[in-house]
């Protein structure tokens, strides 16, 4: 499987809920007391993650449309 990134659509209260919820966890990440260094690796692997979701409902998606119930 090809993994590739392209254009979507964003929305403004997709980008608030982003910045929320990175900003809760670098709150409760810093009252943890864990260093800068994992929060960072932290943070990157959720975006990673968010990712790879992404691509694999993308994929999921053009599969279906291709060889999904015919009419």
């Amino acid at each position: 499987m090809w993994i590739y990134l392209s254009g979507g659509v964003g929305r403004v209260s997709g980008t608030v809920a982003g910045v929320l919820i990175f900003g809760f966890l670098s709150n409760i990440l810093l009252l943890n007391d864990i260093d800068s260094n994992t929060q960072l690796v932290l943070k990157g692997l959720i975006i990673v993650i968010a990712v790879l979701l992404q691509q694999t409902d993308m994929a999921k998606r053009a599969w279906l449309k291709r060889f999904g119930a015919r009419k």
